[in-house]
């Protein structure tokens, strides 16, 4: 199943160029912590430049995360916002800001539970709402955990 894009222009593929690069400081999805640990992790089995895709649309962008198992280091650049794929056929991303100066990660989030809520918890956030709290918000308020406070 496909669902996001390839970089159109070379502004796009600076982008996804400046999320690689981001992405690789993260010790599970580039395999650092896995070699650490003497497992051997081929370079296609973890964050690589073919593996960070473009979405637009934020019903295309539900549909996949609600896809789930997902291949370590699988990313999506929607918006502002990069989500990176830290477990192998897992669904926790870590979740990173992007500004004209820097990318940062701020969060680190299971989407099931967004996408498919328990029916008792009655303060439950849908998928949509954090997503737009997220892109809403400044990267201050990200940085600082308060992008869903109102």
């Amino acid at each position: 199943m496909e669902f996001g894009r390839q970089p159109k222009n070379t502004k796009e593929i600076a982008l996804l160029k400046r999320c690689y690069y981001a992405g690789m400081k993260n010790g599970w999805a580039s395999g650092k912590y896995a070699t650490m640990d003497g497992d051997f992790i081929d370079e296609n089995d973890r964050l690589n430049e073919k593996s960070i895709c473009f979405i637009d649309d934020k019903k295309v962008l539900k549909e996949f995360f609600k896809f789930g198992n997902w291949c370590l280091g699988q990313g999506v650049i929607y918006k502002d916002l990069f989500f990176l794929q830290q477990v192998n056929g897992g669904d926790e991303w870590a979740t990173y800001k992007i500004t004209d100066d820097r990318i940062f990660q701020f969060e680190s989030i299971t989407f099931r539970r967004f996408i498919t809520p328990d029916k008792n918890d009655k303060d439950h956030q849908t998928f949509e709402s954090l997503i737009k709290n997220m892109v809403n918000s400044s990267p201050t308020k990200c940085m600082t955990l308060d992008y869903n406070k109102k």
